[in-house]
């Protein structure tokens, strides 16, 4: 038998904790020293020596032949090889794969045990390992999945978050409102430094789109960001544009401070409206010596660019839905200016009343506290209250001497005939209890349902008011319009009768804004056209 080198046995001994971590195994199993030998750069079998510093190097001399014959065998079967050197002892050989992925054999020259028992143990020694190893893997990959099923729930929490931030119902809520409350969430799941929203002119050149929102520790200066967008912008109209280790490449000089950034656009129907940059990984947030693959924790990857791209077309969708809202909203507007004209054509005497007591009724909502939605509203109830009238004879609303009770009830039937003609119009339900019961007194004395007190609805205690003064001051077929002391005085007078005292207490605290628009108003032209024109 070969007397192993004793300076290579003192060399394994003085770095064990850098040695393979197989051979203490092995020696543990088997009671036996091995060693590891491979292959040189000419075929030759070497011993493999390990410094204090774990690195590896291959020993000057050969192996014997009978060693040599055993790691044949091994590299050959990839199994363990049993050489039997007496009845009670054997020379064993183990294959080996080091942490390169190369293949190396692990030797004992002498192992005490018959030779059959020394490769049975040999064969469930190799069973074991290969489970060790698979279990490792499995660790990797459940590790894998984990980071996986993690990066999908914050997406999910986002997303829900973003939702949470969606408010169709409010044309307030623009693009930059909900990119106020989402960014800082954007920010915080991609784990960056910063998040700039770039915005373009309406209407205008994507590429003329300026920094309009920062969110982040770290503030970059807007030729910095703008530098990204110029650069890689035409790149990432047609994929998310991701760069990392920027300190390595030529772009870095260009851009100082930049490490890595994700750029995206804001698309929708084919409309750019501007640019997301997400710009460096905070790298002081989470373990990153506890991750399988603490690389990816300092750079952007695909979960950081979808979740870019999904807030991106977010932030653009909601913004072209705003602008079909607003649309929308614009062509309400317009129909009831045009169903306001059609009751304006009938008397030139109350021509502009509807639209002087629309803006009356915006002033008296904002003083008493109404919300910017609540007081469009009320405006639009102000433009439809009398829309009722249209259903009204001329003959009776153009009569200059006093009514008869036949023409009064005429005239008291045009808060039902309005409610009839707005009651099919979804988007005009909120106009129906001002439109039907701006006539109501609140003693109960008024038209048409006798309400009294709070059983009347704020919008319709609120345009009787508004209704009444511009009535007051406004000239009709059959009177000249009273001064505004003398209506102002009628107003006093009938409070807490004929209308809320509190809301004519507001009136008045208002007044000064309701007169200035009264002696300011001028009646909207209407267009002339031109012969053989329609447009």
């Amino acid at each position: 038998m070969q007397i192993p080198d004793p300076t290579l046995l003192q060399a394994d001994v003085v770095s064990d904790q850098h040695r393979h971590p197989v051979l203490s195994w092995l020696e543990r199993t088997f009671a036996a020293t091995f060693r590891l030998a491979k292959k040189d750069d000419q075929g030759e079998w070497r011993w493999i020596a390990f410094d204090k510093d774990g690195n590896q190097s291959l020993k000057a001399g050969e192996l014997s032949p009978a060693l040599v014959a055993s790691c044949v065998a091994v590299a050959s079967s990839n199994w363990p090889s049993v050489s039997s050197d007496s009845d009670n002892s054997a020379r064993l050989a183990v294959p080996v794969i080091d942490a390169g992925g190369n293949n190396q054999v692990a030797l004992a020259e002498r192992v005490e045990g018959t030779p059959g028992c020394l490769e049975r143990m040999a064969e469930l020694w190799m069973t074991a390992s290969d489970s060790k190893a698979q279990a490792e893997q499995y660790h990797v990959e459940n590790a894998f999945f984990a980071e996986q099923l993690c990066d999908g729930l914050e997406e999910l929490t986002f997303l829900r978050a973003i939702v949470r931030n969606l408010d169709m119902s409010d044309a307030a809520n623009d693009l930059l409102a909900l990119a106020e409350g989402t960014l800082p969430l954007l920010n915080d799941s991609v784990k960056a430094e910063c998040t700039v929203l770039l915005m373009a002119p309406d209407g205008g050149d994507p590429h003329l789109a300026v920094p309009t929102l920062r969110i982040g520790k770290q503030a970059f200066d807007d030729e910095v960001v703008l530098r990204i967008t110029k650069e890689f912008g035409t790149l990432a109209l047609r994929q998310p544009v991701v760069r990392n280790f920027l300190s390595l490449q030529s772009e870095q000089s260009d851009l100082p401070g930049v490490r890595e950034f994700i750029l995206v656009p804001l698309i929708s129907h084919n409309h750019q409206l501007g640019w997301l940059v997400t710009i460096n990984r905070d790298t002081s947030i989470g373990d990153h010596s506890a991750s399988p693959w603490p690389l990816s924790n300092l750079e952007f990857g695909t979960h950081e660019a979808s979740l870019l791209s999904t807030t991106a077309s977010i932030l653009a969708t909601h913004a072209s839905n705003l602008d079909l809202l607003r649309e929308k909203e614009q062509l309400l507007v317009s129909v009831v200016r045009s169903l306001v004209s059609a009751l304006d054509a009938k008397d030139e005497y109350t021509c502009g009343h509807s639209e002087r007591v629309a803006e009356y009724a915006r002033i008296l909502g904002e003083q008493i506290g109404m919300d910017e939605d609540a007081c469009r509203r009320i405006y639009m109830t102000g433009l439809l209250h009398d829309v009722g009238k249209i259903g009204v004879s001329d003959a009776v609303l153009k009569k200059e001497g006093r009514l008869t009770d036949q023409e009064f009830a005429e005239i008291r039937r045009h808060p039902d005939e309005g409610w009839a003609i707005l009651h099919d119009l979804s988007q005009l339900q909120y106009a129906l209890p001002g439109v039907l019961y701006h006539h109501e007194q609140v003693n109960g004395t008024g038209y048409p349902d006798q309400l009294a007190g709070d059983e009347i609805p704020l919008e319709g205690r609120l345009l009787a008011i508004v209704d009444s003064y511009d009535a007051m001051t406004s000239d009709r077929p059959y009177r000249k319009g009273m001064p505004p002391e003398k209506a102002q005085a009628i107003l006093r007078d009938g409070a807490g009768t004929q209308w809320d005292a509190e809301l004519i207490e507001q009136f008045f605290a208002a007044f000064e804004k309701i007169e200035e628009l009264r002696n300011s108003y001028q009646l909207r032209q209407r267009p002339l056209r031109q012969r053989g024109s329609c447009v």
